[in-house]
């Protein structure tokens, strides 16, 4: 009968001492909790910006949604990220915890590419073709691109174009209309013009075109332009009207 009660006494005895110290425990996690996540320890007491071009610093941290004071640890990067990248000019975004108490955020901007003419609207695009808001700092240096309409992919059709032509060539462009599907002219910034089929067209033509393009600028010869449209030659244009 002794050797039962005293297991039993045993028993109660283990029970209470684990219950006291997860007791002590709970706490211990308790005031840890606290501290890091309610104390003035780890709060938020700064939030710095850059990158930012256009777009103001206390937008960027109004849309963040960060608030001072909170702490630090309750922040998650990917959800900050998440917002500001809502905003259309931002192109993308890093937010990094600097602890103990500052969130710096890394801002891209979108920058104006070209300027899309469709009749008398008009509008800016990035490199990705993207609706741009911010102005640019060189109007004059935006490519303007002429397109009948937004639909059958005109925007990005005339987009790789400029892209083949930004990769391939050292003068800049001026401007790129899309007559149709088959047909692109191109004004560069020394006002030569130039016509393609498409963008395998351009690219094809890229090793004959360049020297040329070379021998009109340094001799300074009189060609209006080029039609690269042929199967493997290049015609010269010498009359504006042949352009269009």
């Amino acid at each position: 009968m002794k050797s039962r009660y005293g297991n039993e006494i045993l028993f109660i005895t283990f029970f209470f001492k684990s219950l006291f110290f997860y007791l002590v425990i709970g706490v211990i996690a308790w005031l840890v909790f606290s501290l890091f996540m309610r104390g003035n320890l780890f709060a938020i007491n700064q939030i710095e910006v850059f990158g930012n071009r256009t777009l103001s610093g206390k937008y960027i941290q109004s849309a963040s949604g960060i608030e001072i004071g909170k702490s630090i640890f309750s922040v998650r990067s990917w959800e900050i990220e998440n917002r500001i990248k809502k905003i259309n000019d931002v192109k993308s975004v890093k937010v990094q915890k600097v602890f103990p108490h500052l969130i710096r955020i890394e801002i891209i901007e979108r920058v104006p590419l070209a300027k899309v003419v469709i009749g008398d609207t008009w509008f800016y695009i990035d490199d990705q073709g993207v609706r741009v808001n911010t102005p640019s700092d060189n109007p004059e240096r935006l490519i303007s691109l002429y397109v009948p309409s937004l639909e059958d992919n005109s925007i990005p059709m005339t987009l790789e174009i400029i892209r083949a032509w930004l990769s391939g060539f050292d003068t800049p462009l001026k401007l790129v209309k899309m007559v149709h599907h088959n047909l692109f002219i191109l004004q560069l910034q020394n006002d030569i013009f130039i016509k393609c089929e498409n963008v395998q067209n351009l690219k094809e033509k890229v090793p004959i075109l360049k020297p040329l393009l070379r021998e009109v600028q340094v001799k300074a010869l009189k060609v209006v332009g080029f039609d690269l449209r042929m199967k493997k030659d290049i015609v010269l244009i010498q009359d504006e009207e042949e352009v269009f």
